[in-house]
């Protein structure tokens, strides 16, 4: 192409913007696209370029993250939304991942991911890490340990334990499964290590220290 076609090419476009704004047409500006990781609960406030006016906040799906008229999200469940930013004619949009919760679990020098659950129970005993309890042996397929604390509760009976459950019996007795069975008794559910390879071995025959951290 040469530069006269450039040119007369330029001339066109700026032509036709001018005509578009002289019939009041709306031309809309979208800034790019950004990319945000959160924990199941956590928050954060977004932001916008400060020259944005009376700007409008919508989450495409408020039971993953919900957002406030002051752009302040907080991620409610694992997924994925998108947090939308209008002023006027100007749009901003946020992809946001919301990923489970997770602490570390650590037991005869092994360290295990475990997964939290969505719930008061978890958020409150994550509140309260680190912490390292000497855990007992029980029935050859649990340890347990009575902390001097109480957990909120919504206790229900599971029907089968699954290796890696870490649970809550009544509510002060934190109790971490390294074999799969069936129980008629209730806990509540703080959360699960998924890839259980080595946790048998790792916490033994008898009492053994657990420590929890947050990840």
């Amino acid at each position: 192409m040469n530069k006269t076609k450039k040119k007369t090419l330029k001339l066109y476009r700026i032509f036709f913007l001018m005509l578009l704004l002289s019939m009041g047409m709306a031309v809309h500006v979208q800034a790019a696209p950004k990319s945000v990781t959160l924990t199941v609960g956590q928050k954060k406030k977004l932001s916008v370029k400060k020259n944005w006016k009376k700007v409008k906040w919508k989450s495409s799906k408020p039971g993953v993250v919900s957002v406030s008229s002051k752009g302040k999200i907080k991620a409610r469940k694992a997924g994925k939304a998108t947090i939308t930013a209008r002023s006027g004619k100007k749009k901003q949009k946020f992809l946001i991942t919301v990923k489970k919760s997770q602490i570390k679990i650590v037991a005869g020098g092994k360290t295990f991911l475990a997964e939290l659950e969505n719930n008061k129970t978890a958020r409150a005993f994550r509140s309260k890490l680190p912490a390292t309890f000497l855990m007992e042996e029980l029935n050859g397929n649990e340890k347990y340990h009575y902390m001097n604390r109480t957990l909120p509760t919504n206790s229900k009976r599971p029907g089968t334990i699954k290796a890696g459950d870490l649970m809550l019996y009544g509510n002060d007795c934190l109790v971490l499964f390294y074999e799969t069975f069936k129980s008629s008794y209730s806990y509540t559910k703080i959360g699960h290590i998924k890839n259980v390879n080595g946790l048998k071995e790792a916490v033994g025959k008898g009492d053994v220290k657990v420590s929890f951290i947050s990840k």
